[in-house]
């Protein structure tokens, strides 16, 4: 059994193993841990949430179930998956010790002031003239000069919900204009706030006007006309651009008037392919639209008229065929 913390001694490079854990470290990490440090029991201290007691023995189980390289953090997700179940703090005695293993990182301490803290310890530079913030398990704690710059509302922010990096940006809600605070991680659970909120909106508003030149640069390509960045004017049109009085140069636009209105273009002349192709389809409708010689020939005869056909069939000459005006001449000669 582990002796209590009061007369614990330290065990050899136990400060620098205390400073290589964190909450990303692997459940097989954190048990060479325990055994290092002669600790038979550890706690995991989520952000805004309850304290979780595990044993040495359930790492060990943890491990042969193959969990080996799941991080500290995960314990939570693994006592739901009812992998194991977490110690009742109320059957151990709060004299042992524990390995405490937190946002701020791991420490040794009695499992009475691990599950029940008192004042939260702050630094001696804590009420220096620089706006801190402290992340606690009962929230965010905030010295004398954040609460004058920023408002005491601060602290209602939900420490489980902030970024595990060392650097972020928060939206103050509530506020009449938007307010945008830098945290800076100074140590694991201590913040430098910085008001970042002239730089992010400025970020937003280049982000906004990148955005309508964009657009504008795709109508232009979608026009069929190009364009390019010069120093001087050129082109069918050209633009000055200004960024807050500094010059940046010229957009300039190369095409016609027309499409520069917007009116369609005139169609792309068509590939060799198509244009040797459209000849072939016109001779085949021409072929298609001709009449066979023998229709042509049944039109023929049936121009010349039965009587014709009669005569044509007996073998006779085109000049025995009746005509009725030489007739009447043959009748005239002889009556004289």
């Amino acid at each position: 059994m582990t002796p209590p913390a009061e007369g614990r001694q330290p065990v050899p490079g136990e400060e620098d193993l205390l400073l290589s854990l964190s909450r990303g470290s692997t459940l097989l990490v954190s048990l060479r841990a325990l055994y290092s440090l002669m600790l038979d029991y550890g706690v995991y201290v989520p952000d805004g949430g309850e304290p979780l007691v595990f044993s040495k023995e359930q790492l060990v189980v943890l491990v042969e179930r193959g969990q080996a390289d799941a991080p500290l953090k995960d314990m939570p997700v693994l006592a739901g998956k009812g992998l194991f179940r977490p110690v009742a703090a109320g059957d151990l005695d709060g004299e042992l010790s524990a390995l405490v293993v937190e946002r701020r990182g791991a420490r040794v301490l009695t499992l009475a002031r691990a599950l029940n803290p008192s004042d939260e310890e702050y630094p001696e530079w804590w009420e220096a003239p620089i706006p801190f913030a402290m992340s606690t398990r009962a929230g965010m704690k905030l010295n004398a000069t954040a609460v004058l710059m920023f408002g005491s509302d601060l602290e209602r922010l939900k420490v489980a919900e902030l970024p595990d990096k060392d650097e972020f940006i928060v939206q103050l809600e509530g506020r009449a204009r938007p307010v945008f605070l830098a945290f800076r991680r100074l140590e694991p659970n201590i913040f430098v706030l910085d008001d970042c909120t002239g730089d992010l909106v400025e970020a937003q508003d280049i982000s906004w006007w990148a955005a309508v030149g964009r657009a504008w640069v795709s109508e232009i390509e979608a026009r069929g006309q190009r364009w390019r960045r010069a120093d001087s004017p050129s082109g069918a049109q050209s633009w000055p651009c200004e960024w807050q009085g500094r010059f940046l140069g010229y957009l300039c636009v190369d095409g016609t008037d027309a499409l520069a209105a917007g009116a369609p273009a005139q169609p792309e002349p068509e590939g060799p392919k198509k244009r040797a192709s459209k000849p072939k389809k016109r001779a085949a409708r021409r072929a298609s639209t001709g009449k066979p010689a023998a229709a042509k020939e049944d039109e023929v005869l049936k121009a010349i008229g039965p009587q014709t056909m009669a005569l044509l069939a007996a073998g006779q000459g085109r000049e025995d065929l009746f005509d009725p005006m030489d007739s009447e001449n043959r009748q005239g000669r002889g009556r004289k």
